[in-house]
């Protein structure tokens, strides 16, 4: 089964995630996105924005719709959505989909603030007294 999520997972590439991160902000036309990109400079042709958002849309990560002559996108997954899918693919490649190993890792390795470390004690309480 881990086998079978990892195949069907869509990764999304740099240039995509630039699309989502402002489509998370707010919904947008193919100009605005290219004009957004460009302040943030990162310049890319409409064509290009046009091919991002296509395959953004095939993958199911926005949706479109119609006002008019203009399409307007929007993000159809949010952060923390898209996070999972992410971490749940990297555990089924790397840990036989087990994500403790990854949690570890990152405890390990990272240096986390007192607000993030009462935040993780207050998750793992919640999910002790969940049980």
């Amino acid at each position: 089964m881990a086998a079978r999520r990892a195949r069907s997972f869509q990764a999304v590439s740099d240039a995509e995630l630039q699309l989502l991160q402002e489509l998370w902000k707010a919904p947008a036309t193919p100009q605005e996105l290219q004009a957004k990109l460009a302040e943030a400079g990162a310049e890319r042709a409409y064509t290009t924005v046009q091919t991002l958002l296509h395959r953004l849309l095939r993958k199911g990560f926005v949706a479109r719709r119609r006002d008019g002559v203009a399409q307007i996108y929007s993000a159809r997954v949010d952060r923390d959505e898209l996070l999972a899918r992410h971490v749940a693919a990297l555990a089924d490649r790397l840990c036989a989909g087990s994500v403790s190993p990854l949690v570890l890792s990152l405890v390990k390795t990272r240096r986390f603030s007192r607000g993030e470390l009462a935040r993780f004690k207050k998750l793992l309480e919640d999910e002790r007294g969940s049980r």
